[in-house]
This record gives structure tokens, C-alpha cells and sequence, in this order.
């Protein structure tokens, strides 16, 4: 019969260790009894809620063929690896669906050069026209109306009072 596995792996491990994780992770079904036939990475994605302080996961989808009487061993496996945070597994009757699951808030992993897929390299950062503008401002305050505005302040009655 084939299950669906969905599994979080915690942030703790990076991008380029996660290939590493899952197929220890598929390690684990085989040596239960099982056949992977297909492994999904979906991605880095946030939690809808914290667990161990945890706010973010890299969730990784697996089907598997295997005898119903050893999803137990694999779900124990599972629960005591330290490689996964949470996982969920469902019987799948009609088999492996043919429809490509997108996350919402999906982030994809990190390529060879350190980047993220479709990220634009000369991507400028955006500039607010205020912060310019205050610090043209700022500058135009010379050092004698700079020093007659310190003396206001020290003689003014917020520090006799102290």
C-alpha cells in the first residue's frame, strides 16, 4: 500500500545538509521494509506555530510502498530521529497523485553559488527618498548653531531640576 510522509526537518541543518538528512531519513524506510518511490523537497516554510522555539522547517514529502503492519516501525523511527521535528503519515488508496504541490510562503533552497532560485543578482535594495532627505537635513546645522543648541538644552529647566 502507499503512504504519504510529510516531514519537517528543523533549520538547525542548512541547505546544502538537507540533501544529506533525507536520505537518512530514507535510510530509515528501507530498513523498515519499505520502498520510496517518489521524494519531494518543498522547501523552507514557516511554522504556523513554534515548536521548540522553532519557527521555520524545511518540509520534504515522500511516498512509500510498504505493508501496513510496518508503518508503526516507521512512525516510532520517526519520532524518536532527531533529524525531524514533526511528521504526518497517510494512507494513499489511489496511489501517488500526479499533481505538483506549491507551498504558499515557499522559499527554495540555496543553489551551488549561495543564492536562492530566482533571485536576480544585481538586485538593487530599495532606497526611501526620507532618509536622504534627513540626512541632507541634518547636515546643514553648522558647528557654532551645533553649539548654541547644546548650551540651550543643558541650561534649560529639564536638567536643573535632576
Amino acid at each position: 500500500m502507499i503512504y504519504e510522509i510529510m516531514s519537517i526537518i528543523p533549520p538547525k541543518f542548512s541547505d546544502s545538509e538537507i540533501d544529506g538528512v533525507v536520505t537518512k531519513i530514507e535510510a530509515l524506510y528501507t530498513a523498515a521494509g519499505a520502498t520510496v518511490k517518489k521524494t519531494s523537497n518543498l522547501g523552507k516554510i514557516k511554522l504556523a506555530y513554534p515548536i521548540d522555539k522553532v519557527r521555520y522547517g524545511t518540509y520534504i514529502l515522500t511516498y512509500v510502498d510498504v505493508a501496513g503492519e510496518k508503518v508503526a516501525k516507521i512512525d516510532q523511527d520517526l519520532r524518536l530521529s532527531e533529524d525531524v521535528l514533526r511528521h504526518i503519515i497517510i494512507v494513499r488508496p489511489e496511489g501517488i497523485p500526479a499533481t505538483v504541490f506549491k507551498m504558499t510562503s515557499y522559499q527554495p533552497p540555496l543553489n551551488a553559488e549561495g543564492r536562492r532560485a530566482g533571485e536576480r543578482e544585481d538586485a538593487p535594495r530599495p532606497r526611501t527618498e526620507r532618509a536622504a532627505e534627513a540626512v541632507v537635513e541634518k547636515a546643514k546645522m553648522s558647528t557654532a548653531e551645533l553649539n548654541d543648541k547644546l548650551d540651550q538644552i543643558l541650561d534649560s529647566d529639564i536638567l536643573k531640576n535632576i
